[in-house]
């Protein structure tokens, strides 16, 4: 009982907020994590001067929408939506778990929903995306879960530890 009582305690203290520059250093911090790099197009260490070019961007444009994750009001990872296409109602999904120790709790499936929940309800798109590459597993599995469909396959179009994989497109409709 206590288990499930764990478990709702973290769904209910889970929270998105909009980035500051204060968490520019943490957020660069988690993204060049080897263990988080390897599964984001970017891939190459990121320093302030980076950090601070992508916040600026993020105040400029209308294409993207980024929050901090808190769990308990202490940031464990940034999620968003980007390459937000308010004419034809569609986004991709990015989502960015900093902390380690968190993987595996259910978390990412909390981001998401919250997310899927933002992008159909508050911007009213009707079609949200991610690419996924072919080896990271657990994303493929939370996708799939959450009832999005892979679309397309864009063949060897990854080149990572010295082999090519491929991206799958997975896409969820607001029906």
């Amino acid at each position: 009982m206590q288990n499930n009582s764990m478990q709702k305690s973290t769904k209910n203290n889970i929270r998105f907020r909009k980035i500051n520059a204060s968490y520019l250093e943490k957020i660069k911090n988690w993204r060049n994590l080897d263990s988080i790099k390897k599964f984001n197009y970017q891939y190459t260490l990121l320093n302030m001067k980076n950090q601070y070019q992508w916040y600026s961007s993020l105040t400029t444009s209308d294409d993207k929408k980024m929050f901090v994750v808190l769990k308990n009001l202490k940031p464990i990872g940034i999620c968003g939506l980007i390459h937000i296409d308010q004419k034809n109602r569609n986004a991709d999904v990015a989502i960015i778990l900093g902390e380690q120790s968190l993987h595996g709790k259910g978390i990412g499936s909390i981001i998401l929903k919250k997310l899927v929940n933002y992008g159909f309800n508050t911007l009213k798109l009707h079609r949200i995306g991610a690419d996924i590459f072919e080896f990271n597993k657990i994303s493929i599995n939370l996708f799939e879960r959450l009832s999005f469909k892979k679309e397309v396959t864009m063949r060897q179009s990854l080149w990572r530890d010295h082999k090519w994989w491929d991206i799958y497109t997975y896409s969820l409709i607001n029906e």
